[in-house]
């Protein structure tokens, strides 16, 4: 991961917007070739999707997802590049129900960086706090008992979810999903795969289950690798352990860019439908350093 993120603090600004736009909107372009299909009725927006999206972006990795400063920001700084900017309940509004559309785009992203024959993800799940644990009772996010947990790394109380994501060996985000806190890895990584065949998983200790392994490998030919308890009796050769040890670093230090970056970890948001779209455009601006790092760290150079 040395380098994904170096080119926010090293190149301008002013570049680093253009290129997410015009990734983006070539991506977008492509999904939707005419923006009426996305509406029912009235005007085409002055304000484009492939903007709201570029400009949630801004938010979460450069102001840690509070939207009010970062579209204060770029009304000062940056009007000229975003001319019909939205005031800030017209824009959460817009991005909350392009939601969907974002992670669309960051699927279409994560096909073009992950070969079609690799064949192996990582697997983990780490926990985003929607508010502390004194105030689960009042929060609007999310409510109820399913949503307390503890995190034992931390040796601390956890009211909120869990962000549960598959990888490539590049770190290069695939499918992730939401589940609340208290939820078992082995309970969430079924959906979680819903969509994958004939792949090689590699996961943690949470993810240990001789039914779900098997389940995996009859209907989809998955084949569920996880690291042994120390007690269990038959453990991997020195070798599989090596690599298990590996896989588990690469995928943690996937999440601690996405923590320390795109905090991701900060839900920010005062509804569930808040969090599911902070969440998308965090990991498709995580998605997309693979691509414009190269981009502007080259032309620095």
């Amino acid at each position: 991961m040395n380098g994904l993120t170096d080119y926010i603090t090293q190149c301008p600004w002013e570049d680093i917007f253009i290129v997410w736009f015009v990734l983006v909107d070539d991506i977008y372009k492509q999904l939707f070739p005419h923006e009426r299909i996305l509406r029912e009725r009235g005007p085409e927006p002055r304000f484009s999707d492939s903007e709201v999206i570029t400009v949630a972006m801004i938010c979460d990795t450069f102001f840690g997802g509070n939207e009010e400063l970062g579209l204060c920001f770029v009304h000062q700084h940056y009007l000229y590049l975003f001319p019909n900017l939205l005031e800030y309940s017209r824009f959460n509004r817009r991005r909350r129900s392009m939601a969907l559309v974002t992670e669309e785009v960051r699927r279409i992203l994560s096909g073009l960086l992950i070969s079609p024959t690799d064949g192996l993800r990582l697997v983990d799940a780490a926990p985003i706090p929607v508010c502390t644990y004194m105030r689960s009772n009042r929060c609007s996010t999310v409510q109820g008992a399913k949503y307390c947990s503890v995190i034992p790394s931390k040796r601390a109380k956890l009211f909120g979810v869990r962000i549960h994501m598959t990888c490539s060996w590049e770190q290069v985000a695939d499918h992730w999903t939401l589940a609340p806190a208290s939820f078992r890895e082995t309970r969430v990584v079924e959906s979680l795969l819903a969509e994958s065949n004939g792949v090689e998983v590699i996961g943690d200790q949470g993810y240990q289950s001789a039914e779900l392994e098997n389940w995996l490998k009859q209907n989809q030919g998955i084949r569920l690798l996880t690291a042994k308890r120390r007690t269990d009796k038959v453990q991997w050769p020195e070798h599989l352990r090596s690599l298990l040890n590996r896989a588990r670093r690469r995928i943690e230090t996937a999440f601690s860019v996405l923590a320390t970056v795109f905090h991701i970890e900060r839900s920010g948001s005062r509804s569930l439908s808040g969090l599911v779209a902070r969440t998308a455009s965090r990991i498709l601006a995580y998605n997309i350093s693979f691509l414009t790092a190269p981009i502007l760290m080259t032309q620095r150079n």
